[in-house]
């Protein structure tokens, strides 16, 4: 299970314990205990600052050992606004990812070990109940696998199934921290693996517009934020959803790992699709799971870019993928950032600099 990371001073948390003791006391805070007349105490979207920060990836019910929780970031105030690069966004985000109109209720964790399902994780909602984050148990999104051997090593991962005994298995870290090379299996979508912590990194958006290249805008039920779009995947059934963007599971810059990807023309985008010079690569559209020929996409060298252009083949996450960006850009990886923000390219094109989502 992942160890999730703050860039602010860890709040102390109280036990789970102590957490079931006070549920009433805490429900007639919240809610009034039944009354309707009573409005709730609620920090919704809109109330500024960065996302708190998500709890540890890991496995709950199977191994036995939970992650460590995260704690959350306190409310934050508006940052400046663009710090580069056309149609650039950056500056620190003003709006919470939480889309929710009342404070998520169920399924509601402190540690994995609070998830009664096999294969579920504590995380960050993205929500808050007067400054604290209110964290729930969702699905470690890990590539899919029938036995452990599938997995990157069967000591830090079990491949076991997410939800019931019958669902699909999935490659779950089971040890606490995370590592750069398998951040996509040890850290949630939105989270990047930073000091053997995951970190959040996820921006508000509306839609897909609203994200920087190579991001989508990825919505659950109660937020709405941008991911990478380049994760790890072992089978199509990976990419859907909330794991990450696209409707297929491909190796699109062929370095022998598949990652997630949309549809070209009825199939998986690949690079060697392609053929232009001044569009070289499969490149994300404002529509998840439809791709393009581009300038902006996975590349294993210089020579993979849009030289002509200006584009020069960077790794702005620290998983080892590349990506195809112009060059003269003001961060060159995402620990350049501050959380939340991402380094990338704006969504309008541009060298990448510090992103925190166009919106408002």
């Amino acid at each position: 299970m992942s160890q999730i990371k703050d860039a602010k001073p860890i709040a102390t948390k109280k036990p789970a314990i102590a957490r079931s003791a006070m549920a009433c006391m805490l429900l007639a805070l919240v809610f009034g205990c039944g009354d309707a007349e009573t409005s709730p105490v609620y920090i919704g979207p809109g109330t500024g600052g960065s996302a708190g920060l998500g709890g540890a990836s890991g496995i709950g019910g199977i191994s036995g050992s939970g992650g460590i929780s995260g704690s959350g970031g306190a409310t934050g105030t508006g940052g400046t606004g663009s710090t580069g690069g056309t149609g650039g966004s950056g500056g620190v985000a003003t709006k919470s990812i939480c889309i929710a109109d009342t404070p998520p209720s169920s399924n509601l964790c402190e540690t994995d070990l609070n998830c009664a399902l096999s294969g579920y994780v504590c995380v960050d909602s993205g929500c808050k109940d007067e400054g604290a984050p209110i964290k729930q148990c969702q699905p470690a999104r890990g590539g899919s696998c029938t036995i452990v051997d599938e997995c990157p090593n069967p000591t830090d991962y079990e491949c076991t199934p997410v939800g019931g005994p019958t669902s699909p298995k999935r490659c779950v870290r089971v040890t606490p921290g995370c590592d750069l090379a398998t951040e996509t299996y040890d850290c949630p979508p939105g989270f990047s693996c930073e000091e053997n912590a995951c970190v959040d990194r996820r921006i508000p958006c509306d839609s897909t517009f609203d994200c920087p290249k190579s991001h989508v805008c990825t919505t659950t039920p109660v937020a709405s934020y941008c991911t990478r779009t380049h994760r790890t995947c072992h089978e199509d059934t990976d990419c859907g959803g909330f794991a990450a963007a696209g409707s297929f599971c491909a190796d699109v810059d062929n370095d022998g790992t598949k990652e997630c990807v949309g549809d070209l023309g009825g199939d998986a985008c690949i690079n060697s699709d392609c053929v232009t010079a001044s569009a070289p690569v499969c490149e994300t559209g404002g529509d998840e799971i439809v791709a393009a020929c581009g300038d902006y996409g996975l590349c294993r060298t210089n020579n993979d870019c849009d030289l002509v252009g200006g584009f020069e083949c960077v790794g702005l996450w620290q998983d080892g993928r590349k990506e195809c960006v112009r060059t003269g850009g003001t961060c060159n990886q995402v620990m350049d950032c501050d959380p939340p923000q991402v380094c990338a390219a704006p969504r309008n094109g541009g060298p990448p600099s510090c992103q925190a989502g166009n919106v408002p």
